[in-house]
């Protein structure tokens, strides 16, 4: 009753104050520390009698509270903990699933009921002490999470990771084109992707053991672009059969003809899928004749021959010989043309040809190459013969007496020119030869059918020549020399006939005009030792003093070669083909 005691107020207060107030708080944390030795004690009582799994423990998703330890063995299995599906996926697909057993996950059962049975069980005082601490934060709720370990099987996640790969992987795929028999295809381009496996792998296990999404990482390549323009600057052409190639001495197959049009093959292909192939607009022409056809009858067959007899000079001859060895083998494939003056080349005496007599502006000269013109009229008549088209040719000035009248073709370096094309479809070769004072020319090529040409010519009128006679005192008085043997002028008209197998008349067709020009005889007459009282030196013959080419034949040794291009005056002896 000593706290009711009545004493001096400020003293009884103050003694009240530091001892009566003191105790009063020593009390109350000795009955709290009594109290809470009691409870912990009573915690850690309960905790050491418990045999089941402390409240709040738990094994990743499951709360295993309260469990026997045979229920606690029985509940951890793979079962339980490896069940869920995992979805994988890449770039929003989904590539398959698979649950966690099937990607080589396992647990170790018995190592994990042991981890989440000894929570709250450790031994010596600490331990007891903490068991109890384990329990009362159990039974207010606080959970005590036992670590879920999962072991996987590596060749299984790889395996996985390949498979997943299998049905996402792409190779990338460039714009293509590809020529084939009935058109052009052309292939959009697509990108490719890879998957990243070992990226997969990650995404899988990062899920450790429960469901879910797996999302793999990947790379894209994009494709090329198929430029079309180029396609069809490359592709478009016209067809061309097989050929001869000259510089490789084979036959060679031909072009194919293609007509692409960029932009209607640029609106379809973007119509198509991506990698999906498909036929472009277009036509596609392919050779008529391919290189197996035409080695089978390449030079089969003569197409035409002539052969002129070879007159003049030893010099003379050598240049028909020289000019010819340079057009012996020459081939032209369908549609080449022939020029003779570039084949034979520029005479020069550095190339062996020499000085004989030819015909320049009307006048007799000297002329490196002299003689070659009848190289070229050789070829010429040859040609017709083979029914070949005539580019380019020109009569002589005056009728040569080598060959048949329209049957001549003159050149000089510089103009004129002589040029014929093969017209045949096949390769033809011009085979030259020089034997006996002759030259022979053999158009040789392939004949598809059995027509012949027969050349005929029709003279339309003569410009016969007269006789000038001219004095000269480098001659006695009374003789006479010829300086000029004369021609007479002739207008002819060539014809190109063809005829069938049965000599049948097919077509008869004007080929050429000539226009020979006459040529005056003009004779010599001396006047040296011309007595006082002589006569006129200037014989009598009577009528117009005109003759003919038959009156007095062509000397042996001249030529009628290398003539200047006569002016385009409209006359009929200027003949262009082409």
């Amino acid at each position: 009753m000593t706290g009711r005691r009545v004493a001096s107020p400020e003293a009884a207060q103050v003694v009240r104050r530091r001892s009566g107030g003191g105790l009063a708080m020593l009390g109350v944390a000795a009955a709290l520390i009594v109290g809470c030795a009691a409870l912990t004690a009573g915690f850690c009582a309960y905790a050491d009698s418990y045999d089941k799994v402390f409240p709040g423990v738990t094994l990743g998703n499951e709360d295993l509270s309260g469990l026997s330890r045979e229920e606690l063995e029985t509940l951890v299995t793979a079962d339980t903990f490896l069940s869920g599906s995992v979805a994988i996926t890449a770039g929003g697909e989904e590539l398959g699933r698979r649950t966690q057993r099937e990607l080589g996950a396992y647990i170790n059962s018995g190592k994990l009921a042991e981890a989440a049975w000894s929570v709250g069980r450790e031994k010596g005082g600490m331990g007891w002490l903490k068991n109890g601490w384990t329990m009362f934060c159990g039974l207010v709720g606080v959970q005590v999470d036992t670590d879920l370990v999962i072991y996987y099987d590596d060749d299984t996640l790889r395996q996985t990771a390949q498979e997943m790969a299998s049905v996402f992987d792409q190779e990338q795929v460039d714009g293509s084109y590809e020529l084939r028999e009935d058109g052009v295809y052309a292939t959009k381009p697509a990108d490719g992707r890879t998957l990243d496996q070992p990226g997969l792998i990650r995404a899988m296990t990062r899920l450790n053991g429960a469901a879910g999404e797996a999302e793999a990482p990947f790379e894209t390549v994009p494709g090329q672009e198929l430029d079309l323009e180029a396609v069809a600057q490359e592709l478009n052409a016209e067809p061309s059969p097989a050929r001869y190639d000259i510089e490789q001495g084979k036959v060679v197959d031909g072009k194919i003809g293609v007509s692409l049009d960029p932009q209607a093959a640029a609106f379809a292909l973007d119509a198509a899928a991506p990698g999906e192939t498909i036929r472009l607009p277009g036509d596609v022409t392919y050779p008529s004749l391919t290189a197996e056809e035409l080695e089978a009858v390449l030079f089969r067959d003569e197409l035409g021959t002539v052969t002129t007899r070879v007159g003049g000079t030893s010099v003379r001859r050598n240049n028909v010989k020289l000019a010819g060895a340079c057009c012996d083998g020459i081939i032209l494939n369908d549609g080449d043309i022939f020029d003779y003056n570039a084949v034979v080349g520029k005479r020069t005496t550095a190339r062996g040809f020499g000085a004989a007599p030819a015909y320049v502006n009307g006048e007799t000269v000297e002329t490196v190459g002299g003689g070659i013109c009848q190289v070229s009229s050789t070829i010429y008549y040859a040609t017709l013969l083979s029914n070949l088209e005539i580019v380019e040719r020109y009569a002589h000035r005056y009728a040569p007496s080598y060959i048949t009248w329209g049957m001549d073709a003159t050149v000089s370096w510089g103009g004129p020119e002589f040029r014929f094309r093969n017209n045949t479809g096949y390769p033809i070769r011009l085979d030259v030869t020089y034997k006996n004072s002759q030259i022979t020319v053999t158009v040789v090529g392939t004949k598809v059918d059995d027509t012949y040409v027969k050349m005929t010519y029709k003279n339309l009128g003569d410009t016969p020549y007269e006789t000038e006679y001219v004095e000269t005192e480098e001659l006695d008085w009374g003789t006479q020399q010829q300086k000029q043997s004369p021609y007479t002028g002739h207008q002819v008209v060539s014809y190109r006939n063809v005829y069938s197998g049965d000599g049948s008349l097919i077509s008869q067709e004007q080929e050429a005009k000539s226009n020979y020009k006459s040529r005056n005889e003009i004779i010599l007459v001396g006047t040296r030792g011309k007595p006082a009282s002589g006569g006129t030196t200037i014989p009598d013959f009577g009528g117009d003093n005109s003759g003919t080419v038959s009156d007095i034949p062509l000397p042996p040794d001249e030529d009628y070669d290398e003539p200047t291009l006569p002016p385009d005056d409209g006359s009929p002896g200027l003949s262009i083909f082409g």
